[in-house]
């Protein structure tokens, strides 16, 4: 309802609300909730008031907690796919009803008298716009102690004590403002993709305007979702510091500051820190959480703040040096990149990756086929994805083999428009629909057309899935085939992935081993609710592996079968968890979704990984190697890649129960690998190597140009 003629005739009825309360919400389900709970607890006397949540194209069960909330009047508008903040905001604000319009993030928590506060500030002589001041609310960790309470603290106390012709700055998460302002300001600008800046471009409106801006008395409210550590709050620094730039740009009276070098020591380590980070914010966060752990948190704090600063810094150069793609101005012009993934439905060394990516550029959106918030890493939930129009089917969203016959044209049908699409592919992603170049990272030409025995393993001649396949093999060949010589370049996660990019599609793709998660070795850990009363103690043999025909999990615990002395723990999902759990002696325990700290917990107190699959890459043994454990592993596939027979674990040459069972007693009866060793092997895998090879690419197929 976008014409100001026919909001008011909507707002004329009778049981028009006086306040409308818009909330942005991208996959909010876990924080709605609470903020509806105390939306509905206002107090007696409280004007009424309608809320209006705009659910960013990802339905997470948002809606439907919307739809079942009766206390107060609420409704959703869902986007079908991602369009970001802005969009969400300037939609909310044209569906609003009521007067005072007042915009309100979906983690906070607002007190009893939150709509009278907002409403009675704009009662009275003259138009004005009001803040509601907000106060970081952290659980307990790390980084908490050191940095999170303190900063927020610190925070409270500059927001409370700016001056009346700087609170434009306050400009966020819990403002309001008439309705007629907004008419006539209009909406919210979508020249800003990334961290929060386009609250502060709003307000400077509002104050370029001659609107002054007033603190809401009683409106103050707890934000449950600031950063939880040092790498969360260094990329939104660096988001930030870029969007500061474009801000600069697009208002460059506006008496803000250019972020500069702090003067004497102090400002050398921030410089030093920003240098780190030219293209994003690397391993320093990861370092900073990891010291945030072991040292004392007056000197971790220091770190973190290092991190932070550099961070900021570090963005807003980058902006300056490259330019924004949003930018009105003549100049060098960033590449706009672009992340393609099959689909993330999945906890798996592929999803781990993306990851990855994501963090070499924390700017980019990721699209892909399917994504599932509640089976794949958490870590997600903070990345801007675009999904097919396939993801609004939950069963196909759960379980993506079962749209088979859907996937190539939905991911043909997908249009990805930017300068550079890197494409982590295992079949699918590798032709999504691109305006720009494309590098294919590939962890294998698609098993179920290739190597279709290996990946449907026991299936029956008769099974579903092979009947399927046997159809759809030639033309899916075919199809795949021009997909992948569509490509500028490929990269092979491994030797073995190399040779078979070559064979299948006669390209040669040059190896990039893939990096092992920082966040599997470093952290607190947690002991699995699954290993009570069974193995607290540890000393267990390790599968961390999906429960698929292919990864032999099966006869992993066929070897366990008859050594019941020694325990096994397999951690995964998948086709085959019923069948194995109702096998599986009393010796091993199967477990899934486990966190990040189940997981260390699991790695850090195994005796040896064992790793019986035919694997495209051994990405578990660096795990395992983080933690200084060793692998016992199938002479095999990217085993041969990770292993060094020796240094961080011996091999077994088939995948039987006998050839495994042989090899855990000849690691039973082999001297403990050395555990410094083990981590130095899996060090070689870094992160930070592996992102310094993606901008290097980035630069080579996607070069910042000048108009």
């Amino acid at each position: 309802m976008s014409d100001p003629t026919a909001r008011a005739a909507h707002r004329d009825r009778v049981d028009a609300p006086v306040a409308s309360v818009i909330v942005p919400s991208y996959r909010g389900a876990d924080r709605v909730p609470a903020l509806l709970d105390s939306l509905a607890a206002q107090q007696d006397g409280t004007p009424p008031f309608e809320v209006i949540v705009v659910v960013d194209g990802v339905d997470d069960g948002t809606p439907a907690i919307v739809d079942a909330e009766t206390r107060i009047d609420a409704r959703a508008i869902v986007f079908p796919e991602n369009r970001g903040r802005v969009a969400a905001l300037n939609a909310g604000f044209d569906a609003a009803r009521g007067d005072v319009l007042i915009r309100c993030d979906d983690d906070l928590v607002v007190p009893p008298g939150y709509i009278s506060a907002h409403v009675r500030a704009h009662v009275g002589e003259g138009e004005c716009a009001a803040v509601g001041l907000t106060r970081d609310i952290h659980n307990d960790s790390a980084y908490a102690r050191a940095y999170g309470r303190a900063a927020a603290v610190a925070s409270a106390r500059r927001a409370g004590a700016l001056p009346a012709d700087q609170r434009w700055t306050l400009w966020a998460a819990s403002c309001s403002v008439p309705r007629a302002v907004h008419d006539r300001l209009g909406g919210y600008s979508s020249a800003y993709t990334s961290y929060g800046w386009e609250d502060i471009d709003y307000g400077w409106r509002l104050h370029d305007a001659g609107i002054p801006i007033v603190i809401a008395g009683g409106a103050d409210a707890e934000h449950h979702g600031p950063a939880r550590s040092a790498a969360a709050r260094s990329a939104k620094a660096f988001d930030s510091g870029s969007a500061r730039a474009l801000f600069h740009r697009r208002h460059p009276s506006a008496p803000l500051p250019t972020p500069t070098t702090p003067p004497g020591l102090w400002g050398r380590a921030v410089d030093l820190a920003a240098r780190t980070m030219r293209r994003g914010p690397g391993a320093l966060p990861a370092m900073a959480d990891r010291a945030a752990r072991v040292l004392p948190a007056p000197v971790a704090r220091k770190i973190i703040a290092v991190s932070v600063e550099g961070a900021a810094l570090a963005g807003h150069r980058h902006a300056e040096r490259t330019a924004l793609a949003t930018t009105d101005h003549a100049g060098a012009r960033r590449p706009r990149i672009a992340i393609a993934h099959d689909y993330l439905t999945q906890r798996g060394g592929a999803e781990r990756l993306v990851l990855s990516i994501v963090r070499a550029f924390p700017d980019a959106e990721v699209h892909t086929l399917f994504y599932e918030p509640d089976q794949t890493y958490p870590e997600y939930r903070d990345v801007r994805i675009r999904t097919s129009p396939l993801n609004g089917i939950g069963l196909f969203r759960r379980d993506p083999r079962l749209a088979l016959p859907l996937l190539a044209p939905a991911a043909s049908a997908l249009r990805i428009d930017a300068d550079l699409v890197i494409a982590s592919s295992s079949g699918w992603a590798h032709a999504f629909g691109r305006t720009g170049a494309m590098a294919v990272y590939c962890h294998s030409p698609a098993r179920w057309l290739y190597v279709a025995d290996d990946y449907l393993g026991s299936a029956g001649r008769l099974s579903p899935q092979r009947l399927a396949l046997a159809v759809l093999t030639a033309p899916l060949k075919a199809w795949d085939q021009r997909a992948a010589r569509a490509a500028d370049t490929y990269r092979g996660n491994s030797t073995v992935v190399r040779e078979r990019i070559r064979r299948v599609y006669g390209i040669d793709a040059p190896t990039l081993f893939p990096p092992f998660s920082p966040s599997v070795a470093d952290g607190e850990q947690t002991m699995p609710a699954g290993v009570t009363g069974w193995g607290e103690d540890g000393g267990h043999y390790l599968v961390v592996s999906r429960l698929q025909p292919y990864k032999h999990v099966d006869r992993v615990i066929a070897a366990f079968r008859d050594t019941p002395e020694r325990r096994l723990i397999v951690i995964g999902r998948g086709p085959l968890r019923d069948q194995l759990r109702s096998d599986a002696p009393a010796n091993v325990r199967l477990l899934e979704d486990l966190t990040d700290a189940e997981m260390r917990w699991a790695y850090a107190h195994a005796r040896a990984l064992i790793a019986a699959s035919h694997e495209d890459f051994g990405l578990t043994p660096l795990e395992a190697g983080a933690h200084g454990i060793p692998t016992i592993a199938l002479r095999a596939g990217g085993y041969l890649d990770t292993i060094r027979e020796g240094t961080n674990g011996l091999f077994f040459d088939a995948p039987v129960p006998a050839d495994i069972r042989d090899a855990v007693d000849r690691f039973e009866q082999h001297p403990p690998f050395g555990a410094d060793g083990i981590r130095a092997h899996a060090e070689t895998f870094s992160e930070e190597r592996f992102i310094r090879e993606l901008h290097r690419l980035a630069d080579q197929l996607a070069p910042s140009s000048t108009p």
